[in-house]
Formats: C-alpha cells, sequence, structure tokens
C-alpha cells in the first residue's frame, strides 16, 4: 500500500504555548506541522520546504502578518494561508484578505474551527467542504437531523442571505460557517463581524470615502460575510447593506453569501426582512437534549488534542449530571465545561464530581433560587460570577453567554468594586 502524503503547514507565532498548542491541532488535522517564531524564519522556511498552508500571526516581533503574507505569496503564489490574531481591526482583515489569506480566528481559537478550516483550505472539492462542514453538525436531536437536511438543500440552492437566530451561545456562528463551507464558497473568505462593537460600522464595511482603506464589503469578494448582532445595525446603515446586496445580484462574478446573528426574529428594517427570507433558528440546548451527549463527547476529544492526554469519555454519572443540567449558556457553556473538567485530569474517563452539582434533583450551584427567597441583584450576581469562571476569568467570553455587551457587564462588576 502506498500511504498518501501529508499536506505541510507552516505556523508562525511567537508565543511558545499558543505555537505548541496550534502545532499540536495541526497534527491531529492530518498536517506535517511546522513551527517558527519569527518573520524571517518563516521566509527561508517557505523557500526550503514549500508548505501547502501557512498559518500566520497578524503580530510578529519583526513584521507583521499581513506584509509577511505578501512577502511569502510573491515567492509561492499558490501558498494558502489562513490569519490568526488577538486583534480584530477590520482594516487588518481587509489588509489580510486583500494579501490572499482564505480566512482569519481571534485568539484563543476554537479548536474545532481551527481544525475544520486548514483543513478545508487544503480542500481540492466542494464537496470535500461541504462533506466536512455536515459532518460538524453534531448531535441526534431532532432539531440536529433536520438542520443538516436543510443545510444538504442550501447547499444545491446556494442562498446570498440567511438570517440565523437564537439564544447566545447556541452556535449561531458555527452554523453560518457551515452555510458558508456547503454553499461552495469554502476556497474564499469567511469573515465575522461585530455589529455592535465598534464605534464606526460604516466605515468597517465600506471604507472611507476619503481614504484609500477598503471595508469588510470589499474583502469578503464571494465569500461570506457573517454580521453578528446584526439588528444593532442602524436603520440607514441596513439600508445602505440593502442596496449594496442589490447591487452584488446585479453585477457579474459571483455574489457572497450574507448571514446576520440575531438573537430575536425581528423583521422590522429592508436587511432583516430580506436576509429573513432564509430564516433558521437554533433552539436553545435545553430543548435538545439528545445533542448534549454527542457533544460532550466531541468537546472532549477536542481537549484530548489540544492537550495530548488519552481521555476514555464520561462514566455514567458524569453523564446523568450534563443531561440534568439545564446550560442556560448553551453549547457555549457546554464546551466550556468539559474543556474545563478535562484540564484538571491526566486522561482517562471524566466522573460526575469533574462537573458543578447540576441535578435538578440535587441541590443546584449558588446561583440557583434554592432554599430561602434571595434578592434577585444578589442570584444575578452569583450566576455573573459563575459563567466568568466557566470562562477561566474571560470578561469579553463571558459577556457574550450572558448576553449583554462587554461594556455593560464592565460597568456591573464595577458597581460591585469588582475590577474588570
Amino acid at each position: 500500500m502506498i500511504a498518501m502524503a501529508k499536506p505541510r503547514a507552516l505556523l508562525v507565532e511567537d508565543d511558545p504555548g499558543v505555537r505548541s498548542t496550534l502545532t499540536e491541532l495541526l497534527q491531529h488535522a492530518g498536517f506535517e506541522a511546522d513551527a517558527v517564531g519569527s518573520a524571517a524564519e518563516a521566509r527561508r522556511r517557505v523557500a526550503d520546504q514549500a508548505p501547502d498552508l501557512a498559518v500566520l500571526d497578524l503580530v510578529l516581533p519583526d513584521a507583521d502578518g499581513v506584509t509577511l503574507l505578501s512577502d511569502l505569496r510573491t515567492g509561492s503564489p499558490e501558498l494558502r494561508a489562513i490569519m490568526v490574531t488577538g486583534h480584530t481591526d477590520p482594516r487588518s482583515i481587509v489588509a489580510a484578505m486583500r494579501g490572499g489569506a482564505l480566512d482569519y480566528l481571534s485568539k484563543p481559537v476554537d479548536p474545532e474551527v481551527f481544525m475544520r478550516l486548514c483543513r478545508s483550505a487544503v480542500a481540492d472539492t466542494t464537496a470535500s467542504f461541504a462533506s466536512a462542514a455536515t459532518e460538524a453538525l453534531v448531535g441526534g436531536s431532532p432539531w440536529t437531523v433536520r438542520m443538516k437536511e436543510t443545510v444538504e438543500r442550501l447547499a444545491r440552492s446556494r442562498p446570498t442571505g440567511a438570517l440565523v437566530s437564537g439564544e447566545p451561545g447556541v452556535g449561531k456562528t458555527h452554523l453560518a460557517r457551515v452555510l458558508h463551507a456547503t454553499t461552495g464558497r469554502g476556497a474564499h473568505p469567511c469573515l465575522v463581524y461585530a455589529c455592535g462593537d465598534s464605534a464606526n460600522p460604516s466605515v468597517d464595511l465600506f471604507g472611507a470615502a476619503a481614504s484609500a482603506d477598503a471595508g469588510l464589503t470589499t474583502a469578503v469578494q464571494v465569500g461570506t460575510l457573517i454580521l453578528d448582532d446584526v439588528e444593532k445595525l442602524d436603520a440607514r446603515l441596513q439600508e445602505r447593506m440593502t442596496n449594496w446586496i442589490a447591487s452584488r445580484a446585479e453585477a457579474s462574478g459571483g455574489m457572497p453569501l450574507v448571514v446576520g446573528l440575531t438573537t430575536g426574529m425581528r423583521r422590522d428594517a429592508p436587511l432583516l426582512d430580506w436576509l429573513g427570507r432564509v430564516a433558521l433558528g437554533i433552539p436553545p440546548l435545553r430543548e435538545r437534549s439528545a445533542d448534549i451527549e454527542p457533544l460532550a463527547r466531541h468537546f472532549l476529544t477536542q481537549s484530548a488534542a489540544t492537550l495530548g492526554r488519552p481521555f476514555e469519555g464520561f462514566t455514567r454519572g458524569a453523564v446523568h449530571r450534563l443531561m440534568g443540567h439545564v446550560w442556560p449558556g448553551n453549547v457555549r457553556e457546554l464546551a466550556l465545561a468539559v474543556a474545563q473538567a478535562a484540564q484538571t485530569m491526566p486522561g482517562g474517563a471524566l466522573q460526575a464530581d469533574h462537573f458543578l452539582a447540576a441535578d435538578r434533583g440535587a441541590p443546584g450551584p449558588a446561583w440557583a433560587p434554592a432554599g430561602e427567597p434571595r434578592p434577585l441583584r444578589e442570584i444575578e450576581d452569583a450566576y455573573i460570577d459563575h459563567v466568568i469562571g466557566l470562562c477561566g476569568g474571560n470578561k469579553t467570553r463571558a459577556a457574550k453567554i450572558l448576553g449583554v455587551a462587554r461594556e455593560t457587564l464592565r460597568i456591573r462588576l464595577a458597581a460591585r468594586q469588582t475590577p474588570a
């Protein structure tokens, strides 16, 4: 038997810890991975080894990732690249996409998304993208089964817009990325824009009239633009986005996919109405309990790859505890809980006491309103602390689970004289 050669990947990351983690993920994704910590070393490796994929940090000690990408592609124009960054400045994202990056990810990266994007970057056919993406819908609930069928149907019709709704943490961005891959756009950029996080979304999306800087609508090309919290765009900008979509539909050269993410199903603006012609609602995890155990096993597999530890699944008691929790933070909370439990174990099977005491018939966690009545604000504060703990102190991620802006969470914590 002749073994197929593994694709080669070059990782350029100056942080030793991040470099080690991403190298392991690349190897788990099926790559022969090489890692360096500087732009100068990256240039030498590309010249010597001709990798199939480059994963670049945006900020390096001796160059920025965008300049390095341009240099590498000058000598190797077929090189495919993914940008990893701790910064989400739209101008840097636009520059990276113009320079030839297929996608970008914010740190800390989601292991599953990272491995899937890297595999997709070197896939040869649209079918490869579609197959990998459909498999990423994990679970056995009736909703998951129906959604897989819906995604396969949309892959054939290739829509140019969709509106994905659901509570914080249910997996809206994940589903949007699945649509990106299955609708024939997997080899093109997939950009995620947080509509409520910028002081000037018009410039971010369309660029400045008095500047040569382009916006994300230019950088997306014929890929996918994901608008998180799309309802936070003001009416004027929603109208402008709708007009831009209409103009692209009349132009030659292919159409991007625009996916709006929302926690509701508002239809009182032209953009939401247009995107809502393909409306995909994701129910909370508590309403699709058949997905909990498959998802938990999926996240444990990710932790095994990241930590390099031989996990053997969950004991029966651990499964019972996971199934008994209501998961107010949805899939994101489950992923964090499994990752946190895995961190404490050298391997083997995770047990019930590795998770919070959340059985419906057992005493609940500190934020649960059991026993004597307690003031609502006290219960809310206890739950906020619980979610921040699950997020390892990452308040940006905690705010996302809680469904509030990062600034709102900061003010709430400051009012308790807790540093943000």
